[in-house]
């Protein structure tokens, strides 16, 4: 591959590493699914309790739910994007390499070829 194409791959792989690691990943429970869960456990446990109470503190203890789960999502995408630049880093070296390499070889073959003689 050439480096202007490294470098687009580079650039994208900067762009969206940019983006998930910034932005607010949304991981929500909407406020109807939260009084539907409620009303459903305070209907089966058949026991009296302050309704708005209860759906109050379940309510913030889903806040702490997501605000944890998206800091854990990020850390699992940040580590992907991780692993995927090390694995573009070592292509770009392996295929650095292998360029060298090649010179040299046809710098070798050059050298050892009579003059005036070409290769078959």
């Amino acid at each position: 591959m050439n480096k202007t194409l490294w470098i687009i791959v580079l650039i994208i792989f900067a762009l969206f590493f940019g983006l998930f690691t910034f932005l607010k990943v949304p991981i929500a429970i909407t406020q109807d699914e939260i009084v539907v869960a409620v009303s459903d456990a305070i209907a089966e446990s058949n026991s009296t309790v302050d309704s708005a109470e209860v759906q109050r503190v379940v309510e913030k203890s889903i806040e702490n739910l997501e605000a944890r789960q998206s800091k854990r999502l990020r850390y699992l995408v940040s580590a992907y994007f991780v692993i995927w630049l090390i694995l573009i880093l070592y292509t770009l070296r392996i295929s650095h390499t292998q360029s060298q390499m090649r010179k040299r070889l046809d710098q070798l073959q050059a050298s050892l070829e009579p003059r005036g003689t070409h290769p078959h």
